[in-house]
């Protein structure tokens, strides 16, 4: 678990926001497909991003925690295989965040594990990689300091950011990046409880943004709405909650799938491997199987021509390097 850098600061709650049960789903359940692993012992905890018909993984950390990776690879969906690209030039981290504009993907934030002071260790730098020439470009730093486990995504051009954690406690900041001028600008702060861990998918017409922690695990889901800088409550998931999760979209439809459910104080609980839609015109929830294998958090998701593709990740005894696609 890579969240609980203050666990002695939380008080024993277990949250469960607006527990309800799944719809009956028109679909049937999801059938998976191994694809060959990404090469090393197993990564938690990267980023990724689909570029042009490709995936590519960076940053993480394999089983031993003190070892942030700063190695990227790209996946070729065509041939089943992996090929290494240019390094990161930043410092090696956890918990960044990835996102593409125009053929391009700007990767950053983050933290790095295990520093003696969380001020050095939480990471501001944001970089733009280009994959034709296979080259980064430091670009503005992030104007906030809760840069642990952010949640991400484009529009018009501009790349949103917010959630996370500092180096002293949670925040639900928002920020916007121009990719076309190199500036941040502050928006209005997101709903709810401000978390770490959450996660968030869009589409050319919507944007959801659930789940995470701070004194409990959250299942609320929320929309937001970019002409007015706004949010609406939505149908919550129906479970428990969840923390580091992953999120799909994949023809207009939203996937939320892995994560773990705490017990209690950051501490125990289990890890999933459920996948769940979000049916957006009926604002309700249907069960659509499980990843193959084991439950996992911390895992790394993209999609390519409509297929999505999700692993890596951490379980309570490994760090994870299988590999599955599914089209829904």
């Amino acid at each position: 678990m890579n969240i609980p850098k203050l666990a002695i600061y939380f008080f024993p709650v277990l949250l469960c926001l607006s527990c309800n049960e799944p719809a009956n789903s028109p679909y049937p359940p999801i059938t998976f497909e191994k694809k060959t692993s990404l090469p090393g012992t197993g990564r938690a905890s990267a980023v990724a991003f689909a570029i042009d018909g490709k995936g590519y993984v960076t940053l993480g950390r394999n089983a031993d925690s003190n070892d942030s990776l700063k190695d990227c690879w790209q996946y070729d969906p065509a041939a089943d295989s992996w090929i290494k690209k240019t390094v990161f030039p930043g410092r090696a981290r956890v918990k960044a965040m990835a996102a593409v504009v125009n053929g391009k993907a700007y990767v950053g934030l983050g933290y790095k594990p295990h520093v003696s002071t969380y001020v050095n260790g939480n990471y501001k730098d944001f970089w733009m990689y280009d994959p034709v020439s296979n080259s980064w470009t430091q670009k503005a730093d992030y104007p906030s300091k809760a840069t642990d486990a952010c949640v991400s995504f484009v529009l018009n051009d501009c790349i949103y950011v917010g959630e996370g954690f500092s180096d002293v406690d949670f925040t639900n900041e928002f920020w916007k990046y121009n990719t076309t001028d190199n500036s941040w600008i502050q928006l209005k702060n997101l709903p709810g409880y401000a978390r770490a861990g959450a996660t968030l998918c869009a589409d050319s017409a919507h944007i959801y943004f659930g789940t995470g922690y701070q004194i409990g695990n959250y299942n609320d889901w929320w929309e937001y709405f970019p002409a007015t800088d706004s949010w609406k409550q939505r149908k919550s998931m129906p479970d428990n909650g969840r923390v580091n999760a992953v999120a799909l979209t994949i023809d207009n439809r939203f996937f939320v799938t892995t994560g773990r459910h705490f017990a209690g104080n950051l501490t125990g609980g289990r890890v999933l491997s459920d996948i769940m839609e979000y049916d957006a015109l009926r604002n309700v929830w249907y069960e659509r199987g499980s990843i193959p294998d084991r439950g996992r958090e911390n895992a790394i998701s993209f999609v390519i021509n409509g297929k999505g593709y999700v692993g890596l990740g951490e379980n309570d005894t490994n760090v994870l390097n299988d590999f599955w696609s599914f089209e829904p």
